[in-house]
């Protein structure tokens, strides 16, 4: 007669409370397990792009959302996950309950982005505590940005500003809409050398991130210079040195 095997009572309510933790999370997101979701890999029309500068994308349990300053409502619908307010990405593929995959195109290229949870949330008790990207949510700040650019050659002739993430400043071009947590306005020039922009009390910026500054004319928008915003609750003025180099101004991106 073969004996049964026994195990301790505790290891199996520990696996009990594990699975219907699991399940619970799951049933919340039908099947998609909600938490904070970071870029595990890149790819850009077959080469390496960088998940480095990516922000992290929160799902909520109570199927809310944000990504950088883009805040909305998510929902399964027809098997792929739902973003109210992207405008570029689409849906995603969902290729696991931890794990989506978004692919766009993008200026002529073709993005591949997949995202997996790396700290999932609590949906069962108002008395658990967030995850650690949630509880670090207080101390983002979106200010105002004052910049004063100095230039090496003239330049005239300008319209406006465009401030981009780094992280879709490769992708930004010329007349296409904003992408996620870009701000754009007027700019002017204060001499030959010299030029001024502001953001408004509606267009500010998340504090703490790293951004393009790029200038348009009537035919052409140019990145010239990077914006590296400190972590402030205050607005940001700065003089920073640029250049009509835009592929050099790119370049620099990940050697920061």
């Amino acid at each position: 007669m073969k004996s049964r095997k026994h195990f301790p009572v505790p290891a199996i309510i520990f696996t009990l409370v594990l699975a219907v933790t699991a399940s619970g999370a799951e049933a919340q997101s039908g099947g998609l397990i909600a938490g904070t979701y970071r870029c595990s890999s890149y790819n850009v029309s077959g080469g390496g792009g960088s998940c480095r500068t990516m922000q992290p994308l929160l799902l909520d349990p109570d199927g809310t959302y944000q990504y950088s300053s883009t805040r909305g409502h998510w929902s399964i619908q027809n098997g792929k996950l739902f973003l109210s307010d992207s405008k570029l990405w689409g849906d995603g593929a969902i290729l696991g309950n931890d794990t989506i995959r978004f692919e766009y195109d993008y200026r002529g290229l073709r993005h591949v982005v997949t995202w997996i949870c790396r700290e999932y949330a609590r949906a069962d008790s108002k008395d658990v505590a967030p995850v650690k990207a949630r509880a670090a949510a207080p101390e983002v700040a979106y200010v105002g940005v004052s910049l004063t650019l100095e230039f090496g050659t003239a330049v005239g002739g300008l319209s406006n500003f465009t401030i981009v993430p780094v992280e879709f400043a490769v992708s930004y071009t010329h007349n296409v809409p904003l992408p996620a947590g870009a701000v754009q306005g007027i700019a002017w020039e204060t001499s030959s050398t010299t030029v001024a922009l502001a953001t408004n009390q509606n267009n500010k910026l998340m504090s703490g991130k790293r951004y393009v500054v790029f200038l348009s004319w009537p035919r052409e928008t140019i990145p010239v210079t990077i914006l590296d915003l400190p972590s402030t609750n205050k607005d940001y003025q700065a003089t920073l040195k640029a250049t009509l180099d835009g592929a050099g101004v790119l370049a620099q991106i990940d050697q920061r």
